[in-house]
């Protein structure tokens, strides 16, 4: 996401559900980069589960769909490797 549309929309990052798609502010630091991604996927997790988290255990089967995000997406782990890298170099 460009800072133009960060701007209009109030927000570092978007989580879409009618295009199920996330959008991150393109000029932010590893730190918040990798903050945003994961409120935006937290958006996008609890779209997609029917049971809303509410309880200890409802929340930990959302914390299962994160774990099937990363271990589906390895080229995401290496992104926030990659930023976690930067960080401690900054």
């Amino acid at each position: 996401m460009g800072l133009k549309q960060a701007q209009k929309e109030n927000a570092y990052g978007l989580y879409l559900p009618q295009k199920s798609a996330i959008y991150i502010q393109q000029n932010l630091s590893p730190k918040n980069y990798i903050a945003v991604l994961l409120h935006e996927l937290a958006h996008f997790v609890l779209d997609k589960t029917e049971k809303k988290p509410n309880s200890e255990e409802s929340f930990a089967l959302m914390v299962e769909e994160f774990a099937k995000i990363f271990l589906q997406n390895p080229k995401l782990i290496n992104f926030i490797k990659q930023c976690t890298k930067q960080n401690e170099t900054n």
